[in-house]
């Protein structure tokens, strides 16, 4: 995960991609990641307008909770207890229920990238050149019907699957918050853990843990600059092996409100201070000025369903993606929305957007996301 840093920008270098939105008969601008200007006149201005937009938190930030109150006996020359081992063997796993998979508004259709910068298009499989699509590893079409070992990717325009390849959406989900008690975590990588906080990898002894496994925090130790955290009996891990849901939310605000930790990687969806649903998320890099996915609290202003996404023409950055689902803007050119192009949640991955797997993304549209709600974006660790 990235180091601790302070989230308000103080320079920004304004990027603008655009981005061929149809929404309702118009065109509309916008794009998969990239922040926008904000102009900050006087602080007082700021803060009076903020309140009175109803942005700033109802109450103070609470600070995060370590562990379950029943391990508060663990330390780094205490790593067990039998009041902790209690609580591990009571609660072994969070309880929470995976949101189901769902496709939605894509369910059924084939998406394709080609190795190659350039396609020829034609007018049948096997048939007559008629243009050259511009293509590449960030370029995904949609696959209108196939024929062999071809694909029309446009009204009458066919490519051969030669150097193609299909999208495989992530089957990751997110997951419905029933009781917390403890934070809890999902791996980011395959790793070993170890039996005691600091200690070396002992896959045989402690046992290891699988990319996007789930796990409660029942306590944690700091160790040198890291975190280490006790996720089961004799299992310590570090805390960059994880992205961390905490009980307490980073600030409070009131009804329903989503919090995005660029920091964690992750989004929680709240109910004024109550965690309701939490999952993984890819955003801009923190560290990249022009990908970042920019901190502050937002309202969402607008809503699209399905529809392309593009960007960075001209550049080695460029990408154009056929029917993106359920976008959610929330600052201005910055969304939520579903991804079917990668699998790669809980890295930076996107150009500023909040990316999710598709069927999370469909969980926030059909339940959750309204006009105004708020969304929280902020870049800190908790506590």
């Amino acid at each position: 995960m990235t180091s601790e840093r302070i989230s308000e920008k103080v320079s920004a270098v304004f990027w603008f991609l655009q981005t061929d939105l149809r929404y309702d008969g118009s065109t509309l601008s916008g794009h998969d990641g990239v922040g926008m200007v904000h102009i900050r006149p006087l602080v007082t201005f700021v803060i009076l307008f903020a309140a009175l937009a109803g942005l700033t938190p109802a109450r103070a930030t609470p600070a995060a909770a370590p562990g379950h109150p029943g391990c508060a006996g663990i330390t780094y020359n205490t790593p067990q207890t039998p009041a902790c081992d209690a609580v591990m063997a009571a609660q072994p796993y969070p309880d929470v229920t995976p949101i189901p998979y769902d496709l939605g508004v894509i369910a059924g259709l084939d998406f394709i990238y080609f190795d190659a910068d350039e396609v020829t298009l034609y007018n049948a499989p096997n048939g007559r050149a008629m243009e050259v699509l511009t293509a590449g590893r960030s370029s995904y079409v949609k696959v209108i019907q196939t024929a062999g070992d071809w694909a029309e990717i446009r009204p009458g325009r066919w490519a051969s699957l030669e150097n193609a390849h299909f999208a495989e959406p992530s089957t990751f989900t997110g997951v419905i918050i029933n009781r917390m008690e403890m934070p809890f975590a999902w791996a980011i990588y395959n790793h070993c853990t170890s039996l005691t906080p600091g200690g070396p990898r002992n896959c045989q002894q402690s046992g290891s843990f699988r990319r996007y496994d789930l796990m409660n925090i029942y306590a944690t130790v700091t160790v040198g600059e890291w975190d280490w955290h006790l996720v089961g009996p004799r299992q310590w891990t570090v805390q960059t092996n994880l992205s961390i849901v905490h009980p307490a939310p980073p600030a409070v605000y009131p009804w329903r409100w989503v919090g995005v930790s660029t920091y964690e990687q992750n989004l929680v969806a709240y109910e004024s201070e109550r965690p309701v649903m939490a999952t993984l998320v890819s955003t801009g890099d923190m560290d990249e000025e022009r990908w970042r996915t920019d901190p502050g609290v937002w309202k969402v202003e607008l809503f699209w369903e399905v529809g392309p996404m593009q960007g960075a023409a001209g550049s080695g950055d460029f990408y154009a993606l056929d029917q993106v689902p359920y976008h959610m803007y929330f600052n201005w050119r910055e969304a939520l929305h579903g991804v079917y192009w990668h699998d790669n949640f809980g890295y930076y991955w996107s150009h500023g957007c909040v990316n999710l797997s598709v069927s999370d993304a469909k969980w926030l549209w059909d339940n959750w996301i309204i006009m105004n709600t708020r969304v929280y974006v902020y870049d800190e660790k908790p506590g």
